[in-house]
Order: C-alpha cells, then structure tokens, then sequence
C-alpha cells in the first residue's frame, strides 16, 4: 500500500507541474510615490487592500509612501494572458488624511474600507491566474488598516502610530516592533505580534484556525479576555487575579426579545488597566514577555 500511495503523489506531483508549465507566465513591478496633504500628522492613515498576494509594510523616518508591486499573471493563452495584463493592477485614492492603495481587479470594488465583490453575493474569478504582492515603505507614525484574502501574508514591522488594524483571511498575520490599539483578525492563519511599546489602547486579537503568539513588555497591565473552543492561554506574566465575566446579548424585540447569558474568563495582569480581547476557535493563545 505505501508504494502505491507514493507513486501516486509523484503522479499526482508531476500533473500538477505539467499544468503550470503549459501556463504563459507575464512579470512586472509597478512603483509609485505619494504623499500626505499634512507629513508628520500623526493622524494620517494608510489603507492597504489585496485580494491574491502578500503585503509588508515597513515603517521609516522618511515623509513619502513607497510602493513597490510585483505582478504576476498566468493565462493558457496568449489571449488570456494579455487580457490579464490589462485588466490587473493598482489603483491609489486620497481621501482627506488617507491614502488607499488597493488591488485593481474585475467584478471587486473598494468599499467602506475593504474590497469585496461587486455584486455582493458572488464573485466571478477572471479567466487567468494574477498575484500582487506589496512591498510598503510608510512614515512610522502613521495608522494603518491592511488586508488580503488569498495566497499570501500580512506583514508590518517598524511602526510607531497609534493603531494598527490588519485582516487576513487565508494566511498569517505578522507585525514586529511595533505600537499602538491594535485590532487582528485571522481566520486561517497564525498571528504573531512583538510590541515595542505596549498598547495605551484597548486591542482586539482574533484567529479561526491558528495561534496567537503576542509579545508585550513587561510593564503590560490589562485584563485578558480568552475563549476559545478547542485552545488554550499560556502566560509567562504573573497573573494578579483569575475571574469570569457575564456579558448579556440581546436579539429581537419586544416579546420575541431572546437574551444569551455568556462567562468570559479573564486573567488580570498587573493592574489590570486595559482590556485585551483574544478569541480562537482551534488554537492556542501566548501572552509573553520581551
């Protein structure tokens, strides 16, 4: 039986390699430049959006946004090829203190501050294969809300502004040296997060299918939220104090109202000034010291 099952994957292996070998392959990087109305405001925000491909953004002392797009399509055509060429690519936005950068691709559409699909039900995937991959240079002090879907990871390290936001759906979440309210959101991926500074705010910590490794300096003082179906918390900070919390939830109104009852447990750390939310489903949750 092993011997089957191995030939069977090498079969399988080399199907697959003949495929993409047959695909034409099109490249190319596309760099822009922008600036905020007011460098320095701390409250300028960056907004980065991706369907299929990673993003990093990295934090620098410098004033302008530095992007760097690496662009990829597959078609079994030439046809199908140059179609992609045409129909994907980025597209940039200003909108007061904000500068959105997002994926250009049929049947999506930027939105209330993501893509989603134009019809809203179902989107239509374009007859070849694209990939975009953002490469991020950004102000440091500046807040950021970034996300992507498909094939790749959210990455952000070197950030000094007061919030952080980051979705990703089909991969991990990385942000290293980093500060500020801090709001992720994992669903097949793990998260992973080393603070430079603790957050002042506040922060939300959430993955589906994977773990939550967050690393705090060791002045942390907030209460910790934890539920999880399938996981487990782990600390290296001495806990001051154990307790479960009731939340009420309530649905429809009047005599039709329904009301859920729900305990949280909570693990106080130092003084317990803030409150820190973390949620899986089948993972593990690990607060440490840096």
């Amino acid at each position: 039986m092993k011997k089957v099952v191995v030939c069977t994957l090498v079969v399988l292996a080399t199907m697959v390699q003949s495929v993409k070998a047959q695909k034409k392959e099109f490249k190319e990087e596309i760099k822009r430049e922008v600036s905020f109305d007011s460098p320095g405001n701390s409250d300028n925000v960056l907004i980065v959006q991706n369907l299929n491909g990673s993003i990093a953004v990295e934090g620098y002392d410098g004033n302008q946004v530095q992007l760097l797009v690496e662009k990829s399509i597959w078609g079994k055509t030439s046809e199908k090829l140059e179609q992609g060429k045409q129909e994907i690519g980025i597209k940039v936005l200003r909108q007061g203190n904000e500068i959105v950068l997002h994926a250009q691709v049929p049947n999506m559409e930027y939105k209330d501050g993501r893509l989603s699909s134009i019809d809203h039900h179902k989107w239509v995937a374009p007859s070849y294969d694209h990939r975009l991959d953002f490469k991020v240079r950004v102000p440091r002090n500046i807040q950021l809300s970034v996300g992507t879907i498909n094939n790749g990871e959210v990455r952000v390290s070197n950030m000094a502004g007061s919030y952080i936001k980051a979705n990703n759906i089909n991969g991990g979440i990385e942000l290293g040296n980093v500060t500020g309210k801090t709001d992720v959101h994992a669903i097949n991926g793990e998260v992973k997060i080393s603070y430079a500074a603790n957050p002042k705010e506040s922060s939300t910590y959430y993955s589906l299918n994977g773990d939550i490794n967050i690393s705090y300096q060791d002045d942390l003082s907030a209460e910790i939220a934890f539920k999880s179906m399938n996981g487990e918390l782990f600390t290296d900070f001495e806990i001051a104090r154990q307790y479960a919390k009731t939340s009420k939830n309530e649905s429809g109104k009047g005599k039709k109202a329904k009301y859920r009852y729900e305990a949280k447990p909570i693990v106080q750390i130092g003084d317990g000034t803030l409150f820190h939310d973390f949620e899986t489903l089948n993972g593990n949750v690990f607060i440490k010291k840096i």
